[in-house]
C-alpha cells in the first residue's frame, strides 16, 4: 500500500477558465452534481445537466463565446427531490437517466427530453426511500443503486423498451455512487464500503469488497481507463483499488486491498471524474480546491490545483475524452464553469 500526500513533482498542466454557461437556476447541495454527455459517437446540443432541487437543468452550448441568453436550455420538472443525473445509451435511445427520492426516470434526448421510463424504486418493506448511484455498461445494461444498499439492473428488451431485469442486495448502508468499466460495476455506500461485482446476462455477481475505512463514507467513485477503481470520502481521502488484486478470504467473500491513499482535500469530496482516454482523474471538494491527478497501478501524481476562495464545489467532470477539457459547478451557483488546457 502506498500513502500519497499531494506534491508537485512531475509536469504541470495549465488549465484557464473558457466560458461560463448560464443555467436557469441554482446548483444544489448534491454530490456528483453535473452530468456532460461525452460521447465517441456524435456531439450532442444539449450536453450538460445539473440539479436544482427538484428540477433538471439541461443545457449545451459548442461555442466558447455563448453565455446566457442564446443557450437553449430545458428544465425537467421531476415533483420530487432529484439526487443524480447521468448521461448513456440503452440500445438505439440516447438517455438522460435521473434519480430521485421516488425511484428512476429516464428521458429520451431525441425526442426533446420525454419521459419515456419511470421504475419506482421505494419499498417499504425493504426499508427503500430514495434511488442514488448510476453506471452504465455500454448501450446495454443500466444499474441504479438504493438507499437500502441494493442494486436495480435495467436493460432494452427486443422491442428496444427500457425493461427491469435484476436486483440484488450488496449494501448494509444507503449507496453513494456507482461506476462501470468493462464488465466490472464498482459501488460504494455510506459506511465507507466499496464493492466490486460484474454483470453476465443481465445479473449481478459479487467479486469482492473493501474494508470500512474509519466510518467515513464514500462520496464519489470512478474507474479510471485502465480499470483501477477510485474513490473519494468524507474525509478528503481518495483510495485506490485494483480489481485484479485482490485477498482470497476461504468461503466468504474476497477483500479488495487498497494499494494507493491520497491526502486530495481537507474537507469532502464531492465530485470526481476519470477522463476516458488518458490517466487523469479530476477531484472537486468542499474546501474550495480543484485538483487533477495522473493516477498509475504505483503512483499519483498532482498536475494541477486551483483554489476558487469562499466556493463549495459539488460537481465535476472532464468535457473531452482527452483530459483537455473540464466543468464544475458550485452549489448556489447559477453558472457552469468550463475550463481548457493551455497549449504551450
Amino acid at each position: 500500500m502506498h500513502m500519497v500526500l499531494p506534491s508537485i513533482q512531475g509536469r504541470q498542466m495549465l488549465y484557464t477558465k473558457e466560458k461560463q454557461i448560464f443555467v436557469k437556476g441554482t446548483v444544489s447541495a448534491v454530490t456528483n452534481n453535473v452530468a456532460v454527455n461525452v460521447s465517441k459517437y456524435q456531439k450532442p446540443l444539449n450536453g450538460y445537466a445539473i440539479i436544482d432541487r427538484q428540477t433538471v437543468h439541461v443545457v449545451g452550448t459548442d461555442n466558447p463565446a455563448d453565455n446566457a441568453a442564446n443557450v437553449p436550455q430545458y428544465c425537467l420538472d421531476t415533483k420530487t427531490d432529484v439526487t443524480q443525473i447521468f448521461w448513456c445509451t440503452l440500445g438505439y435511445i440516447n438517455c438522460l437517466v435521473v434519480t430521485c427520492s421516488e425511484g428512476l426516470i429516464i428521458y429520451d434526448c431525441d425526442q426533446q427530453f420525454k419521459r419515456i421510463y419511470t421504475h419506482n424504486c421505494e419499498d417499504k418493506n425493504m426499508k427503500e426511500k430514495y434511488a442514488k448511484g448510476i453506471a452504465a455498461f455500454e448501450c446495454t445494461y443500466l444499474c441504479v443503486g438504493n438507499s437500502n444498499g441494493s442494486i436495480r439492473v435495467f436493460g432494452p428488451d427486443d422491442d428496444g423498451q427500457v425493461v427491469f431485469l435484476d436486483r440484488k442486495l450488496f449494501h448494509g448502508a444507503p449507496i453513494t455512487d456507482m461506476s462501470s468499466y468493462k464488465h466490472n460495476l464498482m459501488s460504494c455506500d455510506e459506511s465507507g464500503c466499496t464493492v466490486l461485482s460484474q454483470i453476465d446476462c443481465g445479473e449481478l455477481m459479487i467479486i469482492a469488497r473493501t474494508k470500512v475505512f474509519g466510518g467515513h463514507p464514500c462520496t464519489t467513485a470512478e474507474i479510471t481507463r485502465i480499470g483501477l477503481m477510485a474513490v473519494g470520502y468524507g474525509c478528503g481521502t481518495i483510495r485506490i483499488f485494483d480489481p485484479t488484486v485482490k485477498l482470497i478470504n476461504g468461503d466468504a467473500e474476497d477483500q479488495l486491498p487498497m494499494i494507493i491513499q491520497i491526502s486530495a482535500h481537507a474537507r469532502c469530496i464531492t465530485s470526481m471524474s476519470a477522463a476516458k482516454d488518458v490517466d487523469l482523474l479530476l477531484s472537486v471538494s468542499e474546501d474550495s480546491w480543484i485538483r487533477i491527478w495522473k493516477i498509475s497501478s504505483t503512483t499519483v501524481t498532482l498536475v494541477y490545483c486551483y483554489m476558487k476562495e469562499d466556493t463549495m464545489f459539488v460537481g465535476c467532470q472532464f468535457i473531452t475524452r482527452n483530459g483537455s477539457k473540464f466543468c464544475t459547478t458550485a452549489y448556489d451557483s447559477p453558472y457552469i464553469t468550463c475550463y481548457a488546457l493551455n497549449q504551450l
